[in-house]
């Protein structure tokens, strides 16, 4: 895969001084944290009911008000669809939610499969 290709932009002073603020208490590069904001902003235009929320163990993608988007894929299971099981398990969440939950979780694998193992490893301590 070709490396990434730089990509130039002129920012306002106010801009640029928030985005070093966040850099900093997120502990990111400038490339590091550019690059996530954006992956964050273009994954919110797709899936708009996710969110992205600050946890005890990094940045997570969630539904809005609602659970993080690994629990609802853990409770589907490998295949990532919705089922009955899923629905009573999120009870109380819209059935459409859970469904971009899913979507997003398939579309994001590599990000979500790794903290579905991780929990379910800490689940067996």
């Amino acid at each position: 895969m070709p490396l990434p290709r730089p990509l130039c932009t002129r920012l306002s002073r106010e801009v640029e001084s928030e985005l070093e603020r966040i850099f900093f208490e997120q502990q990111w590069t400038p490339s590091e944290g550019l690059r996530t904001i954006l992956r964050e902003w273009l994954s919110v235009q797709r899936f708009p009911q996710i969110e992205f929320r600050e946890t005890r163990a990094g940045r997570r993608a969630a539904l809005r008000g609602g659970p993080e988007v690994w629990e609802v894929a853990a409770a589907a299971g490998p295949g990532r669809a919705m089922s009955a099981a899923v629905g009573q398990r999120f009870a109380g969440t819209r059935t459409e939610a859970l469904e971009e939950a899913l979507a997003f979780a398939k579309e994001y694998a590599d990000e979500i499969d790794p903290i579905v193992a991780r929990e379910e490893r800490l689940a067996r301590i």
